[in-house]
């Protein structure tokens, strides 16, 4: 009896179980993609307009640091919202009536 068979049917007969694959990097959408792009990008685009090297460290350095708390700001606000939905059918749930 080859082994494969059993491994196959096994897997077969969970295809509908499986956990659909979630990418939390997109949760932001669009405009999360474009802001990481940005904050990719940046080094290289800022290297090519600044050219003093302290100059050019320090706009690397607040580059870096404006992508992240926008990112950041940004989840916030997305987690935010979906908790104040879940408080709403929460309170639709137990409401009277």
């Amino acid at each position: 009896m080859p082994q494969g068979s059993h491994y196959r049917t096994h897997i077969e007969n969970n295809a509908n179980e499986r956990q659909a694959f979630r990418r939390p990097h997109t949760s932001l959408g669009a405009t999360g993609h474009w802001l990481r792009e940005a904050g990719i990008l940046a080094p290289l685009v800022i290297s090519e307009f600044v050219k003093d090297g302290e100059k050019r460290w320090r706009y690397i350095r607040i580059a870096s640091l404006a992508t992240a708390l926008l990112s950041e700001g940004m989840w916030t606000a997305k987690v935010h919202k979906e908790r104040e939905a879940a408080r709403q059918r929460e309170s639709m749930c137990h409401s009277p009536g």
